[in-house]
């Protein structure tokens, strides 16, 4: 029952996501990635039914070819009961010497059809690196150091962190949805790609909490200065 991750479920996560952030940050450009992610998220799921659904052209095909192949072999009329075992023995005697051909051949319309799929599923791999890359370059101006000098940046410190929070979250979504791509598709090279690229938003989704426990660091110790300076001093 929760042994699989479902599209529609990761769609409303990031619609919602998008919308906390453009309520937050209206206009900002952290909002317009917000929206691209739900699409791309939309887009994956429907990438992923696509996937998941059998190519019936190329699993027709390769019976075809091989029904194909004996008709022509045997391609005469028949004279006698005996005459389609030996016409049978004959071909498959001079086919001998090119049987690696032959078996190479049906590897190949074999593997047709995961290739194809693995192909889809490679490029939209590829698309999600750019997105996560993106994501980072939004984090990448954000300070904490900067966060507390005067007119260093709009943001304050909670919006500072609150803004990091939200494409932490953005990362997380996008490395979910390289798992759509590969739950209906038993190929090592898509799972492996699906590896790599779960690591590099986890990366990334890293640098990023180390610059909230840094934010974090720098707003207690303005609270305990301010609260120290608050604070009436005792008579003598």
């Amino acid at each position: 029952m929760f042994r699989a991750l479902r599209a529609d479920k990761l769609i409303e996560t990031a619609e919602q996501m998008s919308q906390r952030i453009n309520k937050r940050f209206p206009g900002s450009g952290l909002s317009s990635v917000g929206n691209e992610v739900v699409d791309v998220t939309r887009e994956a799921a429907k990438t992923a039914e696509e996937i998941a659904r059998p190519i019936w052209w190329i699993r027709v095909s390769l019976p075809v070819l091989l029904v194909l192949v004996i008709i022509l072999a045997l391609w005469q009329p028949l004279e006698s009961s005996l005459w389609v075992f030996n016409k049978l023995y004959q071909f498959f005697d001079a086919a001998r010497g090119g049987a690696i051909y032959f078996i190479l051949l049906i590897v190949y319309f074999v593997t047709l059809e995961m290739r194809f799929k693995r192909h889809k599923a490679m490029k939209a791999i590829r698309g999600l690196r750019a997105m996560a890359h993106i994501i980072d370059m939004h984090q990448l101006p954000k300070d904490p150091a900067r966060v507390m000098g005067e007119g260093m940046t709009p943001l304050t410190a909670e919006q500072m962190g609150q803004y990091l929070h939200y494409c932490q979250e953005l990362m997380a979504v996008l490395s979910k949805i390289g798992q759509l791509y590969i739950q209906d598709l038993p190929d090592a090279t898509a799972s492996a790609a699906v590896d790599q690229f779960e690591n590099l938003a986890t990366s990334l989704s890293q640098k990023i909490w180390q610059k909230i426990i840094i934010l974090d660091r720098i707003r207690a110790d303005a609270e305990m200065l301010e609260a120290a300076e608050e604070k009436p001093a005792e008579p003598k």
